[in-house]
């Protein structure tokens, strides 16, 4: 079939990253059947990548060399631009039809820019170095942290959505290597007699977000104690000893089962051909989770520290999660926990249970402690999502959760949702008292905003004139800031107007001036579609939404 269109991802960073671009793959297909399609990423990543379905081409580099994590406007600029530029000169040459940036770093972002491709999506570089986010989707996926225990899109979803558009729901796949699979099949015949084993993962690559070493044995040894089932560890070299940890406890508390000790022993075609024939993988919040899903096994994940579920969670239907039930879980990203007690929190026994009720041995557990379980599902938009099967539920967080993920998918796709619409907000008075004090704030917002515009096309330039309106402008802007950023009603569209003015970093004067009293303008009309849909008198037809919607697409 002749190739129509070609499309580049650059995903660079890790490997769990990129078996969570199989389903923006398979959406691009759908989206052009004929497209050829090309990645980019770091050496250390090129096995994993040899694995993933429907791509033409897979160029890798050394880029944590090439390309330095910090500030693309450091004093070495010029150089890292230069050198950017001269690697990827293959790449512009290719002539992209589309070019889908994954790796939010700002060197990433001036290789982005670098290949020239108009359609470009994710993060990319202006000519002064200053970061620019293109596309919605892919500016939520770096945005969401603010308000995460709102957020309703798994980061799969979200890559899908941004570099191509809703479609089908799509799993993830793997292509296991034949030999991999003949490797599989004898490690197995030696080391469990043919049985399909339960894999455990008991390392991760943070610690934070990694069960207790000794609580994983303990799991084991429970399970152990009402089915015979042999046990497979898996994990990175460096998480060897952790594996061990595990198995010591393991017997000590009287499992006498077989335990196949792979850590540190597989490559990832391995990997995949071994968790392929598991009945079942204990798991903390790591890329063999991830690797499992995409052959087929089910998946319980523990999702500890700072890593939730429902971003980086299992994708696909039958997964089981195991989330902490306390007021600080998900932890903030880059902030020390001195404690870890979500750790402790989640209970072996509790896991055992769950473990068996998966694998056919018992009914799912009527009993919990602290802890919520949620189950993996697709929804009636074809998109991921978690749903509660054990567990208090956070009225608000809940609600709002739904409420949001209706908001965005419609403001984005410009599509209605197809999944059953949000009761009544609980604070709904709370945020109709908010809303009557955000609206002349709003409307101050955005006449400063216009008075700024207007001042930044006279001539001569009047600079006093100037400081003064913007000195003003900040300060009606702060003050919007601090009413909205708190509430759950409000305070996601003002996450999303602190971009819209980032990404006019770098502009001239007068179209950063223009870009900025249309976010204001942008901020007023979806707060107006925010409150009327929480009142229940709006719909993807109204022109309110509509306006709110505008230029999105």
């Amino acid at each position: 079939m002749a190739v129509s269109k070609q499309v580049l991802i650059l995903n660079i960073t890790r490997i769990g990253d990129l078996v969570q671009t199989v389903p923006l793959i398979s959406r691009l297909h759908q989206e052009w059947p004929d497209v050829a399609i090309d990645l980019v990423v770091d050496t250390r990543c090129a096995v994993m990548a040899a694995l993933l379905p429907g791509l033409r081409h897979v160029f890798s580099e050394d880029f944590e060399t090439r390309l330095p994590q910090g500030d693309a406007r450091t004093s070495d600029e010029v150089t890292v631009r230069c050198d950017i530029i001269a690697w990827a000169k293959f790449l512009q040459e290719a002539r992209y039809d589309r070019v889908i940036n994954l790796t939010f770093t700002p060197a990433s972002g001036v290789l982005a820019a670098s290949i020239g491709v108009p359609d470009t999506r994710g993060l990319m570089t202006r000519p002064t170095g200053a970061p620019m986010l293109r596309d919605p989707w892919l500016t939520y996926v770096v945005d969401l942290h603010q308000y995460r225990r709102l957020n309703r899109f798994n980061l799969v979803d979200l890559y899908a959505l941004g570099g191509s558009g809703p479609g089908a729901y799509t799993p993830m796949r793997l292509r296991v290597p034949s030999d991999a699979e003949e490797w599989a099949c004898r490690y197995l015949k030696t080391e469990t007699h043919g049985r399909h084993p339960l894999a455990v993962q008991v390392g991760a690559s943070d610690p934070i977000k990694a069960w207790r070493p000794e609580y994983f044995g303990r799991t084991m040894a429970a399970i152990h104690r009402r089915v015979d089932v042999p046990f497979l560890l898996t994990g990175a070299p460096s998480e060897a000893t952790w594996a061990k940890q595990a198995i010591s406890v393991y017997r000590e508390s009287g499992g006498a089962g077989v335990v196949c000790d792979a850590v540190g022993r597989t490559d990832l075609g391995q990997l995949a051909a071994l968790l392929a024939r598991c009945r079942l993988l204990l798991t903390n919040d790591t890329g063999p989770m991830h690797v499992a899903v995409a052959v087929g096994t089910p998946v319980i994940d523990l999702s500890l520290g700072s890593f939730y579920f429902r971003e980086t969670g299992p994708y696909g239907p039958g997964h089981l999660v195991v989330q902490p039930d306390m007021p600080c879980a998900p932890c903030v990203h880059d902030s020390p926990c001195a404690h870890h007690a979500c750790k402790d929190q989640i209970l072996t026994e509790q896991v055992a249970a769950l473990s068996l009720s998966l694998l056919g041995q018992q009914p799912f557990p009527s009993r919990w402690t602290g802890v919520h379980v949620y189950e993996s599902r697709i929804d009636e938009d074809g998109l991921i999502a978690y749903e509660l099967r054990a567990g208090r539920i956070d009225t608000v967080d809940d609600q709002y959760g739904v409420f949001w993920r209706r908001f965005w998918y419609e403001t984005f796709t410009g599509q209605a949702s197809r999944i059953p619409s949000e009761q009544s907000a609980p604070d709904l008075v709370e945020q109709q008292q908010l809303f009557y004090r955000l609206v002349p704030a709003f409307d101050r917002l955005v006449a400063h905003a216009d008075h700024v515009a207007q001042v930044t096309c006279s001539s001569p330039f009047p600079v006093a004139t100037f400081k003064a309106a913007e000195a003003q402008l900040s300060d009606d802007r702060q003050r919007v800031m601090t009413l909205s950023l708190p509430s759950p009603a409000f305070g996601p569209i003002a996450v999303a107007l602190i971009r819209e003015l980032h990404n006019g970093d770098g502009l001239a004067l007068q179209a950063m001036a223009g870009r900025q009293a249309h976010a204001y303008r942008r901020l007023r009309d979806r707060a107006r579609a925010v409150m009327e849909r929480l009142e229940g008198r709006t719909a993807v037809s109204n022109p309110l939404f509509q306006l709110a919607t505008e230029g999105l697409r």
